[in-house]
C-alpha cells in the first residue's frame, strides 16, 4: 500500500514548500495538488515542490480537457517531468466551475479524457501528431525540445462515473476512483474500470488502483466529524448524487436516514448555499463512512487494509484534521499512526552507541 497526501492550495507560500519536504522526510509516496478553481496555481506549486525535494512522487489531482487544451498540458507536464526526473503523474477528470467561465463546459467528458491522452502521450513521445477529435483538435504539433520516455509522466484518469472509469481502464495508467472508502464502492467502480480493460484487450496487470479520500483521524470514534470532511462529502454526494444513492441503498445509516433519504431523492439538483447547508446538516453518520475515512487510527487503519484486499494500492488521502490541528499535524499523525498498522513498521537498522 502507497501513501500520498493531497493538497486543495489552500496553504500560503511560506509553509507550502516546508509541508512537501515534511511530508518527503514522514515516508509519503506522493503529493498531490489541486487544479481547482480558483485557488494556487497547480503548475507554479508542483515546480516550487520539484525544486525542493528529491524523492517524493508528485501529482495533479485533477486537471480537465476544457480549461487547459490538452496540448499546452503536455507541455508543462513534459517540462515538470523534466525538471523532476520522471517524479510527475497527471490525472484527468471532467472538471468543475464552468459556470465562473462562459463558454466552457464540461462536453463528452469521456471522450474528451481519451482524446487528451492521445495528445498528451504522442507529444511525450517526441512525434508531430495530428488529432481530429471530437472534443480535442490538434494539428501537426510537436515539442520543439527531447523528452527522456523515463521522464515522461505517467497519466491517470479520475472519477466516479460510469464512463469516465471505463475510460480508465481503456487507456490510462491507473484511475483515481473519487470519494469511494467501501469495498463494496471499490468493487462497483471495478466493474466499470473492467469494461474499458476488456474493451481494449488490457488486463489488470496493465493499471493501478489508488483510492481518493477525505481522511480525518479522530481521538475518539463518536467526537463530531470535521466541518472539512463535512463539506467535502457534500460535494461527493451531490456531483454524483445518482450513483452515491445507488451505493447508499441497504447501507445503515443511523439517526436521520429517512429524512437524508427523502432529500436526496426530492431536493432541486442545484448548488445555492441554502441547499448545500441542509445536505451537510441532514448527512448521517453511516454516509461518512461510505464516502471518506473519519475515525480512530486503528479504524481508518481497518478500513484501508479492507480496501486494499479489494485491489486498492495507494490512498491519497485530503487530510482534514481534527480539532485544533494543522495539516502538518496530521501528516505527521498519519503517518505516525496510520502507515505502521497498515504496512509495517520500517526497519531501520540499527545505528552505533557512543560512550
Amino acid at each position: 500500500m502507497q501513501f500520498s497526501i493531497a493538497s486543495l492550495g489552500e496553504e500560503p507560500a511560506h509553509r507550502f514548500v516546508p509541508f512537501v519536504q515534511l511530508c518527503e522526510q514522514l515516508g509519503y509516496d506522493s503529493f498531490t495538488h489541486a487544479d481547482e478553481k480558483w485557488t494556487r496555481d497547480v503548475w507554479v506549486r508542483l515546480a516550487l515542490a520539484a525544486a525542493g525535494t528529491s524523492r517524493i512522487g508528485l501529482g495533479i489531482t485533477v486537471t480537465d480537457p476544457y480549461t487547459r487544451h490538452p496540448a499546452l498540458t503536455a507541455q508543462a507536464g513534459a517540462t515538470l517531468g523534466e525538471a523532476s526526473h520522471g517524479r510527475l503523474r497527471i490525472m484527468l477528470g471532467a472538471g468543475s466551475h464552468f459556470e465562473t467561465m462562459p463558454g466552457y463546459a464540461s462536453v463528452r467528458p469521456a471522450v474528451g479524457i481519451r482524446e487528451s491522452i492521445e495528445v498528451m502521450r504522442g507529444l511525450w513521445s517526441n512525434e508531430r501528431i495530428t488529432v481530429d477529435g471530437e472534443v480535442v483538435r490538434f494539428v501537426a504539433g510537436t515539442l520543439d525540445f527531447p523528452l527522456r520516455p523515463q521522464d515522461a509522466p505517467s497519466v491517470w484518469v479520475a472519477g466516479r462515473g460510469p464512463q469516465i472509469l471505463a475510460t480508465g481502464g481503456a487507456v490510462a495508467d491507473g484511475v483515481l476512483i473519487g470519494s469511494f472508502a467501501t469495498p463494496a464502492g471499490v468493487a462497483w467502480a471495478k466493474g466499470e474500470i473492467g469494461r474499458g480493460l476488456a474493451k481494449t484487450g488490457r488486463t489488470w496487470d496493465d493499471i493501478r488502483l489508488a483510492s481518493w479520500l477525505y481522511v480525518s483521524i479522530l481521538e475518539h470514534a463518536d467526537d463530531p466529524i470535521p466541518d472539512g470532511v463535512r463539506r467535502g462529502v457534500s460535494h461527493a454526494l451531490w456531483s454524483s448524487r445518482a450513483i452515491v444513492t445507488g451505493l447508499l441503498e441497504g447501507v445503515e445509516l443511523g439517526e436521520g436516514a429517512d429524512e437524508f433519504r427523502a432529500f436526496l431523492r426530492d431536493a432541486p439538483h442545484e448548488w445555492s448555499p441554502p441547499v448545500m447547508a441542509e445536505l451537510r446538516r441532514l448527512i448521517p453518520r453511516g454516509a461518512f463512512d461510505v464516502l471518506s475515512l473519519c475515525g480512530t487510527a486503528e479504524q481508518v487503519a481497518q478500513r484501508i487494509r479492507a480496501l486494499e484486499a479489494e485491489g486498492i494500492s495507494e490512498i491519497v488521502a485530503w487530510p482534514f484534521p481534527a480539532g485544533d490541528l494543522d495539516v502538518e499535524d496530521f501528516a505527521i499523525q498519519f503517518a505516525h499512526e496510520v502507515f505502521p498498522r497498515v504496512r509495517g513498521r520500517v526497519t531501520r537498522g540499527s545505528y552505533q552507541l557512543v560512550d
